[in-house]
């Protein structure tokens, strides 16, 4: 560390404690609860007013194999590490997927069986289930146990909502298996039922909280951690980022935070954890790490820029930049607010994968299988620009609309009119594909051409060019009545529809080096004594690769989980 930052960091302690975390996602809760656990004081700091960074906005998965319900359900630690050889390649760093396949089983059964942290199995194939290796059947994949937010206080507050839309009548989340109860709410007596039910408690909580307290997902996820970390351990501080990392001879001591507006000098006896969300909303990392990614849109926490990994750098620390990508993705529509502002909007649930809508590039040609992974689907979209920025288009008919929804717009009953949307310009609408290939800018007889072949495979139930509804994961987002591939219906009937889609990461990959402890490494290549990174600060296990659902969450955990192990053992 240079010695102007040095003369800045030199004097007394405002305040000592054992473990200073920075972040609140799901790495430095984690690393928090593990420390607090094992006996150690912990101050929790978050640069926003809310808790949860971009784990409280997502689906709260995570990808973990090994655990005792993943054991049971077939999954084999060898097979799980013959499925990551295959998924890194050359990248693959043993030491890392070692301690996350010895270590994450434990991790994940300790929360489960010690804490609120609760997760199911989902039975989730993996992204690429028919690889050696990949577990078809899901046995890989856990997500959180719903969490009744009352249970929390006044501490309900500190949690971030999810996204709005993610949300009906303004503050209600659904569960993945609630779905189809409101889209057809009159379905069976039984369906009415628990229709009311969850919506009579809503209205409950209405009356006392800004929105509902039956929490899903990611939301579940950080309020479960929250509610789980000792209260008498735990220091948290809110509107308070970090402004730098205090080297003294030769060890990160403790850190200045700016604390609501005050500098304090904050000692950690025992390490300092970087868990600050790595750096999705910088756009000068972002060009400086992510040539040939180019893209203008994360879902990533808006928060999220980098200081913890700038401030470890100031420190000495290195970087990790063998990674297949920069980041992970997802592809997203935009939608803009009455000032112009553009929001990125995620695949959705819904229509994400589902026969009858194919994705076209800019020459109106099909380029991926629509049915695979988020991230790949992006990968592709990459491949096939020439790693230059670019959009494309999924299309289909207004009865796949009205089924499955596309994007921003819901299914029917929950949209009787494609018109605001339309309007608004979020998705382009024609009586003739010749018509909507004019709006959307590609050429007419390609994209006729496209969506002739493209039926041609509905009728045969083999998609000749990119396997659609091949593999098991595929298979997930079919519908078993539609014959002879879950995956294929054809595009035949307008007024025919199109959605703009972008490439959007949900947070990057390349990070700080750290050892199997989450200690972070330095240039030198030794490890930086007293510091330590988690979630999206460390350069991603797997490498920029995405082999299943909870990809990013599953290691946050871990390695949070870790890093507090390897201070407990540390001298204070």
């Amino acid at each position: 560390m240079n010695a102007m930052i040095q003369a800045q960091t030199a004097g007394a302690w405002d305040r000592e404690t054992d473990v200073l975390v920075f972040g609140s996602g799901a790495g430095g809760l984690s690393a928090t609860l593990f420390a607090a656990r094992a006996g150690l004081d912990v101050v929790l700091c978050e640069k926003r007013s809310h808790l949860g960074g971009t784990t409280a906005t997502s689906g709260g998965g995570i990808w973990v194999p090994g655990t005792k319900a993943g054991l049971a359900a077939g999954d084999t630690t060898e097979a799980a590490r013959e499925y990551l050889r295959g998924e890194l390649g050359e990248l693959y760093r043993a030491d890392l997927v070692d301690a996350y396949l010895a270590e994450g089983p434990r991790v994940i059964d300790q929360l489960n069986a010690e804490t609120e942290v609760r997760f199911d199995l989902s039975h989730w194939p993996d992204y690429h289930s028919d690889e050696k290796g990949g577990s078809r059947k899901g046995a890989r994949t856990l997500f959180p146990q719903p969490f009744d937010g009352k249970r929390l206080g006044k501490d309900f507050a500190l949690v971030q909502p999810p996204m709005h839309r993610l949300m009906v009548l303004g503050g209600l989340m659904l569960g993945a298996n609630e779905v189809e109860d409101f889209l057809a709410p009159f379905a069976s007596w039984a369906t009415f039922k628990r229709v009311a039910k969850k919506v009579s408690r809503y209205a409950v909580d209405r009356l006392r909280y800004s929105r509902g307290t039956d929490l899903r997902f990611g939301n579940a996820l950080v309020a479960r951690m929250l509610y789980s970390i000792p209260r008498e351990r735990l220091t948290l501080w809110t509107e308070s980022p970090l402004v730098e990392l205090v080297v003294e001879q030769g060890r990160v001591q403790g850190a200045v935070v700016n604390h609501r507006g005050t500098l304090q000098r904050v000692r950690a006896r025992r390490g300092v954890v970087l868990a600050t969300g790595g750096f999705p909303h910088n756009p000068e990392m972002l060009k400086h790490y992510g040539k040939g990614f180019p893209h203008r849109h994360s879902l990533g926490c808006a928060a999220n820029v980098g200081e913890g990994i700038q401030a470890a750098q100031a420190a000495g620390a290195a970087m990790d930049q063998e990674l297949h990508s920069v980041a992970n993705w997802t592809p997203a529509s935009v939608v803009r607010d009455g000032q112009g502002r553009e929001a990125p909007v995620i695949y959705g649930y819904l229509d994400r994968g589902r026969p009858g809508v194919i994705a076209v590039n800019a020459q109106g040609r099909r380029f991926v299988n629509e049915s695979n992974s988020y991230n790949d689907i992006v990968r592709a979209m990459f491949r096939d620009s020439g790693g230059q920025e670019a959009d494309f288009h999924f299309v289909c008919d207004s009865d796949f609309v009205k089924r499955h929804g596309l994007g921003l717009v819901r299914p029917w009953p929950w949209t009787r009119s494609l018109n605001p949307f339309e309007q608004s310009g979020y998705i382009s609408t024609a009586d003739s594909l010749e018509q909507l290939a004019q709006r959307i800018g590609v050429d007419a007889a390609t994209l006729a051409g496209t969506v002739k072949r493209h039926n041609a495979c509905c009728e045969t139930g083999v998609d000749t060019e990119f396997g659609k509804g091949s593999t098991a994961y595929n298979r997930m987002f079919g519908h078993p009545t539609q014959w002879p591939n879950p995956n294929l219906a054809p595009i035949r009937t307008g007024p025919f529809v199109a959605l703009r889609i972008h490439a959007a990461s949900i947070g990057t990959s390349i990070g700080l080096r750290t050892n199997a402890a989450a200690q972070v490494m330095g240039t030198d290549g030794k490890a930086i004594a007293g510091l330590y990174a988690c979630g999206n600060d460390l350069a991603a296990v797997f490498r920029g690769g995405y082999p299943g659902g909870g990809t990013m969450i599953g290691p946050a955990i871990v390695f949070g989980a870790l890093a507090a192990r390897h201070m407990q053992g540390a001298a204070a």
